[in-house]
């Protein structure tokens, strides 16, 4: 079972469908957030207090060394010239 992320959208959607007064499984029925997922969402809502948006749980793991904009940039020399080295791509880049 593949790991889903859930977004902002979907996280308003289960929180304006519980105020609603519809059940976690219809929620994760309606709305393809799986059923833990919703509950989850639910009891943060509830710990939160009923006026607040759970805020998304920060990404667990090592982050990002190389910002989007500098992958892009790599990556397009690399496209252009395969045979290129890591240190060529050093060269042509001294910001890097």
């Amino acid at each position: 079972m593949s790991r889903r992320v859930t977004k902002r959208d979907d996280m308003a959607a289960v929180i304006a469908l519980y105020k609603s007064n519809h059940v976690p499984r219809e929620i994760s029925a309606q709305t393809g957030v799986a059923l833990r997922v919703v509950k989850n969402l639910v009891k943060r809502f509830r710990d939160l207090g009923e006026d607040k948006l759970p805020a998304p749980l920060p990404k667990s793991g090592r982050p990002k060394l190389l910002s989007p904009q500098t992958l892009k940039v790599i990556s397009r020399q690399v496209r252009s010239n395969p045979s290129l080295t890591a240190r060529e791509v050093k060269e042509r880049n001294p910001v890097f």
